[in-house]
């Protein structure tokens, strides 16, 4: 009895293994899993119900397998490889030019590459990205660097109108920022279906400037710039220059006053002159 036990035990821990490497290799379906684990594995018969408890196995061990367009992907490994920017890039642009090749088979094995990395690059992106849609990201970046605006189809049937603003981050998710008639709004891209770019430049959006400030002594050497922000010098004496996108102007301009000395705003001219007349308001009330 013991022995028949054991037996199973290893059998179904060698199949778990079978599991993953076979989705390390390349994304399957769960009828190409099936297929996969019967090669590796004759001398068992395997079905879509046991598959898909080897899968749930992988991810209570904290790997994570999504399904993505009808394929199973293993998202994440314990062993893993981080690129640099340059190298980012450079796996980005053979993408790109591969998709451009008349011979499909090239391009079909440079996507099957890059898929398996899931690397999605950004314009600040080092490092491996567990985003379900590079593609639309991709529409995204074309946009935006075209200036042309687009209409989102979401997962759920909305569209809607808007300019593609900026990519970024926050707790390892990308996220877009577009902006209409309507304000910024910030948007998941695996909520989005498709995106479709229009030749139109012309919705009236709402104006965000681009807002540079300094920041001074201990301030400086404790500050984490938030999402919309980059350092974008440092200076000598210790002072940090940050460059601020997106954020609503009486906001921005009260949170900065609560630095007090530690702070100078430095551009736009008009940010300043608000900036100076707030402070003298403060100022007349204790007069």
């Amino acid at each position: 009895m013991t022995n028949n036990n054991t037996s199973k035990i290893n059998n179904a821990s060698y199949s778990v293994l079978c599991t993953m490497l076979s989705l390390f290799e390349k994304n399957l379906s769960m009828n190409e899993l099936v297929e996969e684990l019967n090669k590796r594995f004759p001398r068992a018969k395997f079905n879509n119900f046991v598959a898909s408890k080897y899968i749930n196995t992988c991810r209570s061990c904290g790997i994570d397998i999504y399904k993505i367009d009808g394929k199973y992907a293993l998202i994440n490994f314990p062993v893993g490889e981080k690129f640099t920017e340059t190298e980012a890039k450079l796996l980005y642009g053979i993408q790109e030019y591969s998709e451009d090749l008349k011979v499909s088979k090239i391009a079909n094995n440079v996507q099957s590459f890059i898929d398996k990395l899931h690397l999605t690059y950004y314009k600040s992106g080092i490092g491996i990205k567990t985003s379900k849609n590079s593609k639309i990201i991709r529409l995204f970046e074309k946009a935006r660097n075209a200036k042309c605006n687009i209409r989102i189809f979401y997962q759920n049937g909305d569209e809607v109108d808007c300019s593609p603003r900026e990519i970024y981050t926050s707790d390892g998710k990308i996220f877009f920022k577009t902006s209409n008639k309507k304000g910024i709004q910030e948007i998941n891209p695996d909520d989005i279906q498709n995106i479709k770019i229009t030749e139109e430049n012309d919705l009236d959006v709402i104006k965000y400037d681009e807002v540079i400030f300094e920041l001074r002594g201990k301030l400086a050497k404790r500050y984490q710039p938030r999402e919309n922000e980059e350092v974008i010098r440092y200076k000598k004496n210790g002072s940090i220059v940050i460059l601020n996108k997106y954020e609503n102007k009486t906001d921005l301009l009260r949170r900065l006053m609560r630095y007090d000395s530690s702070c100078k705003l430095l551009k736009p001219e008009s940010y300043v002159n608000d900036f100076k007349a707030m402070i003298c308001g403060a100022i007349d009330n204790y007069k």
